[in-house]
């Protein structure tokens, strides 16, 4: 219902009003006391919900100018790579780390056992395979991923209240501690590598990390990148 609005200065006021009438109705009606907290915690998430869903609007009509094929960085930085995969109870994620050549310098798997829905996935994906190329010694990175929610928050550093901006937190206090780190949005058709190795990582029974060199399961998705270079 309010997607479109684009004036947002009396939201977060008229939210807050809200929450203040309904515990006075609470109190005077079925003389129920609401707490203050829990009023403050749902304004925050009602202001979250308007915020995210005009950004959202904004970012539909954007989409369709973003790439559709993995470009690699520029000289010096380190493009990193990462999706989520699901299979029953399972959550597959995956990353990869290239050079300006192309060149895979880490490849990270793992799976883990519950449910989560996509975004979730996602930002979990992104934050383990962020801290395996951290030690790993990297510090200069581009972090990309197919995910718009994901990237829109990223971006803007917005931190919802729930699990979801609780690990979006997670990758921007890592990101601070990097030298530079800057995020992009790529659609799915340029992000098969990292799919790829969220996939295989149903068939290990823990995580998996390989430096400088990469599983034989995912050459036909690099080889598919580099040859998209040269078109």
């Amino acid at each position: 219902m309010y997607g479109k609005i684009k004036e947002t200065n009396w939201w977060d006021i008229w939210c807050l009003a809200w929450g203040i009438w309904l515990k006075r109705n609470a109190w005077v009606f079925d003389k129920r006391e609401k707490r203050e907290a829990d009023i403050l915690y749902k304004t925050m998430c009602l202001v979250g919900e308007f915020e995210e869903a005009n950004a959202n609007a904004d970012m539909g009509m954007q989409v369709q100018y973003f790439s559709s094929r993995w470009k690699p960085p520029a000289a010096g930085l380190y493009k990193l790579n990462t999706d989520a995969a699901f299979q029953g109870q399972w959550l597959g994620i995956g990353g990869i780390l290239r050079n300006e050549e192309g060149t895979a310098v880490v490849a990270f798997c793992s799976k883990e056992n519950g449910k989560v829905d996509v975004a979730v996935g996602e930002v979990i994906g992104m934050r383990s395979s962020l801290k395996i190329a951290m030690e790993a010694g990297f510090r200069n990175f581009i972090l990309e991923t197919d995910n718009i929610k994901l990237f829109h928050h990223l971006k803007k550093g917005s931190i919802s209240p729930c699990s979801f901006g609780n690990l979006v937190r997670d990758i921007l206090m890592l990101a601070r501690s990097c030298q530079s780190c800057v995020f992009s949005f790529v659609r799915r058709s340029g992000n098969i590598v990292a799919h790829s190795l969220a996939k295989l990582s149903f068939n290990f029974s823990e995580y998996r990390v390989w430096l400088e060199e990469y599983p034989t399961e995912i050459q036909g998705a690099l080889c598919h990148d580099i040859e998209n270079l040269v078109k």
